[in-house]
């Protein structure tokens, strides 16, 4: 991979707050409500405790063999099975990319643009993604860093304008189902949060122009992205209480159209809920970048395969306008679990490829 800019560990981090929250707002919140109901938030704080465990994996993969990416790192430890190792991690994103994309165009068909062929909703955004990502990560992590910094504003403002409208007896009583609804709960989320971060290695680590700051930006960034999912869920919880929230299929935006200012501006929820937006939008930047890149260095090319690239695009629009099933309410129980199989393909590569590493280093 070419670069024409300097990466900087903060720069470069701002994207795990995208690949931590954007499946959150509307793919998995309202899961979470009506399986753990009241005890959500225990079970997001447990799957939080998990997914650190994760994290740390993947940092340990991050960290080996620093001067490659992903994609050459199974080239180099899987020199057998590279090829079908990689073209397994290539559909696996590819399913993320078509299933983040469907998701934000049934969510502007369903909510703002009622009247407009939702082909064309999902053309744009396809295309759009599409764009940036063929500009190269510099532009991906440009996007990530103005991301961040609009998504924390209208983060502080949401929850502010939120917090008086909280009833503290909607949490109780905080044990409401069964241990294993919790940690089922717990498992998915950890999952769907942590496991995502594999894509900031498409940029080899030792590219990073201050790569001993990396670590400490690494972990805040995931910190920082469960307070924000922690608190959305907070705020939903008390404001709604969780019989009212398990209703939504887009709890988050539903609780937003709560807010008003100064008592006469209302539908600000459109505003706040454009942070999912951005989120969505960066994800399925860094998954089309990694997509085109994977496939170039599996196959060791030059330039990227337009031809390829293009058929991806194609397929995803395909796949997610005349395959999938209309939007409904049950919809994020039909799909929930397929991603959570392909995330445990991930991860247990990762495992095994850390375990590959030491035996390599073995005399």
């Amino acid at each position: 991979m070419n670069y024409k800019e300097k990466i900087n560990s903060f720069s470069l981090s701002t994207i795990i707050v995208s690949l931590c929250c954007a499946s959150f707002y509307g793919i998995f919140s309202s899961y979470i409500v009506n399986k753990s109901e009241n005890s959500s938030l225990i079970s997001i704080i447990i799957g939080f405790i998990i997914s650190l465990i994760i994290s740390s994996i993947l940092y340990l993969f991050f960290k080996k063999k620093e001067e490659l990416t992903y994609t050459e790192k199974i080239n180099y430890l899987f020199p057998k099975l590279s090829i079908l190792i990689n073209i397994v991690s290539i559909l696996c994103s590819i399913f993320g990319y078509i299933l983040i994309t469907y998701r934000l165009t049934t969510f502007l068909s369903n909510q703002y643009l009622i009247d407009t062929p939702r082909y064309l909703i999902s053309l744009l955004i396809i295309v759009l993604t599409y764009y940036t990502a063929s500009k190269g990560i510099e532009t991906v992590i440009r996007v990530s860093v103005i991301t961040f910094f609009i998504s924390s504003i209208i983060f502080i403002f949401d929850f502010s304008s939120l917090v008086a409208q909280i009833n503290i007896e909607n949490y109780l009583p905080l044990i409401t189902v069964s241990f294993k609804d919790i940690m089922l709960s717990s498992l998915i989320f950890s999952c769907y949060f942590s496991i995502p971060i594999i894509y900031i290695n498409i940029i080899p680590m030792n590219r990073i122009n201050d790569n001993n700051k990396f670590r400490k930006y690494y972990y805040l960034m995931i910190t920082y992205s469960f307070i924000i999912i922690f608190i959305s869920l907070f705020t939903c919880i008390g404001v709604n209480g969780y019989k009212v929230t398990s209703l939504f299929d887009y709890p988050i935006y539903s609780t937003l159209k709560r807010i008003k200012l100064f008592k006469v501006l209302d539908s600000l929820e459109n505003i706040s809920i454009s942070a999912w937006f951005l989120f969505i939008i960066n994800v399925s930047n860094i998954m089309l970048v990694y997509i085109f890149n994977s496939f170039k260095e599996l196959f060791k090319l030059k330039n990227n395969n337009r031809i390829f690239n293009i058929l991806v695009i194609i397929t995803s629009f395909i796949i997610s306008n005349f395959i999938f099933s209309n939007n409904n309410f049950n919809e994020s129980y039909n799909y929930i679990y397929i991603p959570v199989i392909f995330l445990l393909i991930t991860l247990f590569i990762i495992i095994i490829s850390l375990i590959k590493y030491s035996i390599k280093k073995r005399p």
